[in-house]
């Protein structure tokens, strides 16, 4: 099964991998796709642009059609995708969601098969959590003892590195995403963990 995995943003981090007995899916190929989004600053109260909510509405779309395309040139069996979970702030969190409306806009009628997941649902499935001695790092750095927090982004791209022996920085922590996204759902598609399609 070829499966497309999508961390939909303004940067949204896609992959492409192919599923077979292997306990791991095979990875076809991997990107990121970009739009900018005309005066939109998340520091300086966006909606009050005189452009808003315009320019988010033309950016989502404008990433939704790019969606589509590398979606058409991709010719999945399968698409999972990451919901979204409550942002920080109210103006990224309006954005993901038109985005996801403009994607779902033409991929419901498509007919071509999706999932949600969750991110604390592939985390889960595929055991990507802090061990005791990040836990141990981050407590320092807390308490002002250390620097260097580890967050899930860095855990999402170690875990890349490592199956698929890549080299991904910390700014292709979408791209990771997408590639765990495969995975879990190739592992859920497989009945592992307990889980059903």
């Amino acid at each position: 099964m070829r499966l497309v995995g999508l961390d939909i943003s303004t940067k949204t981090g896609w992959s492409l991998t192919e599923s077979g007995d292997a306990d791991e899916p095979a990875l076809l190929e991997f990107g990121l796709l970009r739009v900018e989004v005309d005066g939109f600053n998340v520091n300086d109260h966006p909606e009050k642009s005189r452009k808003y909510p315009k320019n988010i509405f033309d950016a989502a779309n404008k990433m939704a059609g790019l969606i589509k395309e590398l979606v058409e040139k991709l010719k999945p069996d399968h698409i999972v995708i990451e919901n979204t979970v409550k942002a920080k702030n109210r103006a990224t969190q309006r954005i993901l969601e038109f985005i996801h409306k403009a994607v779902l806009d033409w991929l419901i009628p498509s007919a071509i098969p999706y999932t949600y997941m969750d991110p604390s649902e592939w985390r889960s499935i595929l055991d990507i959590r802090l061990s005791k001695d990040q836990k141990k790092n981050n407590r320092l750095v807390s308490q002002g003892k250390k620097r260097g927090r580890i967050g899930r982004k860095h855990l999402s791209i170690a875990e890349i590195n490592k199956v698929y022996g890549l080299k991904l920085l910390l700014k292709d922590n979408d791209a990771a995403d997408s590639l765990n996204l495969n995975r879990a759902m190739h592992r859920r598609i497989r009945g592992e963990n307990g889980k059903s399609q």
